[in-house]
């Protein structure tokens, strides 16, 4: 019995990934025109967000630059629905918090 629990689990959590049924069985909302427009942001979030990790060894030039592409995806992200704005702002507010953060750090070691 617990192990078939188990199994039912993962298959939804499986079919849930793969995107071919939602949690409550109805298909996924995303169409074919949207899938462009929301790989421009995405592609753009993921290339400054994953970035955070290495913060330390950028340059201030570098820093700054990444600050300046997290400014200009905002307005980007305020166009989303209200679920995926908090998500995606709230972790890009993160991401150039680190980058600031670290490009202060720079700064004041030069003193």
């Amino acid at each position: 019995m617990f192990k078939r629990k188990i199994i039912a689990i993962l298959l939804l959590i499986g079919l849930g990934l793969l995107g071919g049924v939602s949690a409550i069985g109805e298909p996924g909302l995303q169409t074919a025109q949207a899938a462009p427009a929301r790989e421009a942001w995405q592609n753009e979030f993921d290339e400054v967000c994953s970035k955070t990790q290495d913060a330390m060894t950028f340059s201030e030039e570098q820093l700054t630059t990444l600050i300046q592409k997290c400014d200009a995806l905002l307005p980007q992200l305020e166009k989303l629905d209200e679920t995926q704005k908090k998500v995606f702002t709230g972790r890009l507010r993160m991401c150039r918090g680190l980058y600031v953060y670290v490009l202060d750090s720079k700064k004041n070691e030069k003193k």
